[in-house]
């Protein structure tokens, strides 16, 4: 009887032993200079937009306004839309900031 050994494939086998060699190199083509303008390019102030303290006093006055329901885990968002399903009247200028800052966790949750 014969043993039928079989060698258990790598992923060397699968993509050749030269790929992750072509990635490092690859990697390594881009220039000191580029590297350097990419961490050192400033933000200015209008490329991102600041929420005013009135603003997000507003905010605060709609987070702990009971009437509107409780705040706790859950986004302003959904809390907006289930005040106006259950015809709470919510202000109007909440529903506002949360359009205008969609990606400021400051506007969108509580």
């Amino acid at each position: 009887m014969s043993k039928n050994t079989k060698r258990q494939r790598t992923l060397e086998d699968v993509f050749g032993s030269n790929s992750t060699k072509k990635r490092k190199k690859s990697n390594d083509d881009t220039s000191n200079v580029d590297k350097q303008n990419i961490v050192n390019t400033p933000t200015t102030s209008s490329t991102v937009k600041k929420i005013s303290d009135n603003d997000l006093e507003s905010l605060r006055q709609f987070d702990l306004d009971m009437k509107f329901g409780p705040c706790t885990g859950i986004p302003r968002i959904d809390r907006y839309d289930r005040a106006i399903r259950h015809e709470l009247d919510p202000p109007v200028r909440v529903l506002e900031l949360i359009n205008n800052y969609p990606n400021d966790r400051q506007v969108t949750h509580w």
